[in-house]
């Protein structure tokens, strides 16, 4: 009957509450409805309102409890994990030191997983298998699926014979290196070709002459040198005087004398530009009537003239007018030109003697006189020590020479002979490792394991760098998985993981972390880190296959926990929660909480196992009016 009564007033209040908009309500009153349908419309509202609230009633508290009741503070495990979605590979040492090229997500501590794993390249550099040589592929030795031990041939490459010419070459080395010791051993090739007589003796007459060259120093000059100074001397103090134009009278004359050259080029300009005369002109034409008077003389027939005489008259009377055209003729600009250089330079050397010689060349002059003075006053007095030891220097250079020549063609240095012997070794080490590169051919496995690809196909090229199989250990396999720079903070090697294999129908595997890298890369602005778990049994596993990653990086036994947004914090940045009494009584107590895992949170004191504490949708519920 209570229970009855309690429906009837919930579907009322559920009824009253229902508002419609204005807008809707307007509709409905609008559209024309039987009084049949509205009775039925409202059996079926009234029906469904009557189910909910039963249904409501039924998951209700019971009487008595309150509806803040919340959840109880219960005592057991409390594990934190990390990880996120990572791919089965081979558990190889080299792809512990193998950074993906890019990641494809994060990893999340809170449940969430990691999309992506680790990259194709970490893969295939654990199984990869390598040529040791360029060249060609010649032919495979092996299928895939095969297993195979390490160091079993896989293929063989061609290199086109260079491993033979290079171990030819290397032997080649070995015997000039052998030929050089034993030249540096008798005579050493550096060193030249022995001296021969005419070279030692014109070394020593240069340490000869050296030394007399110090004796002359240290013993003072020869009557000549000094004769020789005090000329210069003498012939420096004359050209000084020469430069000042001797005495006053002297110096008078050269001035008059370049007055009158001036006088004349300016005539002779002068003359050029007038032109000639009229009284030559009349000469130079009376010239020519003469001329051609002669000249008729001689053709007329009673003259009894010979043929030479005619030719020259002829030759008189061109020369007569050739100077009559020359002087009617304009003068000529060479003439002109030469005529305006003289007088130019006349008046030039007329300047030069009224200014007197420049400052510059009496400089030079006075130098000259000065160095000739202290070269004579350096040899009448003692020797500098400058010069001293020049010549000196100059004696141990003469004499260095001809002990260069005296070592010319002997045998080399211990240094180079242990040099040369160096040489010897290395060449023969370049021998062997050139021996060694044959069996190089033949690319053999790095490790037993099963042959999973051939990446390559016979006849294509083939280097050190690009990989021509895959050889992977199908007994040890682990997972790299990509975790979030907060997550690998936590996370070392050792700790035990779950791995879960989707396409195993979710079979969990037992794992142990083996490696957590040291640099994180970052795509998109999100850094991630790789680590790699290695798996115990790895029975139906395949490199390659995508998994789920859980990593225990932290466990409590046998603690008090509570959910985990059952803890809040105050102001203060305290954790507490909110505890419900027998009596339904809410009040917050301050906690210090341990352990936070993915779910729940350990309280560490403040909370007793069994107590209730509230939470917070709950908490909300019961402040409803």
């Amino acid at each position: 009957m209570n229970t009855a009564f309690r429906v009837i007033t919930r579907v009322k209040s559920m009824l009253g509450a229902v508002r419609l908009p204005p807008d809707i309500a307007t509709t409905v009153r609008s559209v024309p409805v039987s009084r049949r349908g509205l009775v039925w419309l409202g059996v079926a509202a009234l029906g469904i309102g009557i189910s909910l609230t039963v249904w409501q009633l039924q998951n209700a508290p019971a009487a008595g409890e309150s509806p803040a009741a919340g959840v109880k503070a219960t005592r057991g495990d409390l594990v934190l994990t990390v990880g996120g979605v990572g791919r089965i590979v081979q558990a190889g040492s080299s792809a512990e030191i193998t950074l993906p090229a890019a990641a494809a997500g994060g990893s999340t501590t809170s449940g969430s997983a990691a999309s992506g794993g680790a990259s194709t390249a970490a893969g295939t550099s654990a199984t990869a298998v390598f040529p040791a040589t360029s060249g060609r592929l010649l032919r495979f030795l092996v299928a895939p699926g095969q297993r195979v031990a390490a160091g079993q041939p896989l293929a063989q490459v061609d290199d086109h014979r260079t491993a033979a010419t290079a171990f030819a070459q290397a032997q080649n080395d070995v015997a000039m290196a052998l030929l050089e010791l034993r030249q540096k051993r008798t005579s050493d090739p550096l060193k030249g070709l022995p001296a021969t007589p005419a070279e030692l003796a014109a070394a020593r007459r240069a340490v000869t002459a050296a030394r007399l060259r110090l004796a002359r120093l240290l013993h003072g000059p020869r009557p000549a040198d000094v004769s020789t100074a005090r000329l210069d001397v003498k012939r420096a103090e004359a050209d000084l005087e020469t430069l000042l134009g001797g005495t006053t009278q002297s110096h008078a004359e050269a001035i008059l004398l370049a007055q009158h050259n001036v006088q004349l080029a300016q005539e002779r300009l002068d003359r050029i530009l007038a032109g000639p005369s009229a009284s030559d002109v009349a000469v130079a034409q009376s010239d020519v009537k003469r001329a051609e008077s002669d000249l008729a003389i001689l053709f007329k027939p009673t003259a009894g003239t010979v043929p030479e005489e005619i030719v020259a008259a002829k030759a008189a009377l061109h020369a007569a007018v050739l100077k009559l055209a020359k002087l009617l003729e304009p003068p000529n600009p060479a003439d002109v030109t030469a005529a305006r250089v003289e007088l130019e330079r006349a008046q030039a050397e007329l300047r030069r003697l009224e200014a007197g010689p420049s400052p510059a060349a009496l400089a030079a002059a006075r130098q000259a006189v000065g160095s000739a003075r202290a070269r004579l006053a350096q040899l009448l007095g003692p020797p500098l020590r400058s010069d001293v030891s020049a010549a000196r220097f100059d004696v141990l250079r003469a004499e260095a020479d001809l002990a260069v020549l005296r070592a010319r063609g002997g045998p080399a240095s211990p240094i180079d002979v242990a040099v040369a012997r160096l040489k010897v070794v290395a060449a023969q080490l370049k021998l062997t490792s050139a021996r060694a590169a044959k069996p190089l051919l033949t690319v053999s496995a790095p490790s037993a394991g099963t042959v999973t690809a051939l990446l390559t196909v016979p006849g294509a090229p083939v280097d050190p760098l690009t990989p021509i199989a895959a050889v992977a250990d199908l007994d040890r396999l682990g997972v790299n998985v990509d975790l979030s720079e907060f997550d690998v903070a936590r996370v070392k090697p050792g700790l035990r993981a779950v791995v879960s294999v989707d396409a195993l129908g979710g079979k969990s595997f037992r794992g142990k972390v083996l490696f957590a890298a040291l640099t994180g890369t970052s795509t998109g602005g999100v850094v991630t880190f790789p680590v790699k778990v290695g798996i115990a049994q790895s029975s139906g596993l395949r490199p390659g296959m995508n998994v789920s990653v859980r990593i225990i990086v932290a466990k409590r036994h046998n603690v008090v926990r509570v959910p985990l947004e059952a803890v809040s914090r105050d102001e203060e940045d305290k954790a507490f929660v909110t505890v419900v009494d027998a009596e339904g009584t809410t009040s917050a107590r301050t906690v210090t909480t341990g352990l936070t895992g993915n779910e729940s949170v350990e309280i560490v004191k403040g909370l007793r196992a069994g107590e209730r504490v509230v939470l917070p949708e709950t908490q909300a519920q019961a402040e409803e009016p």
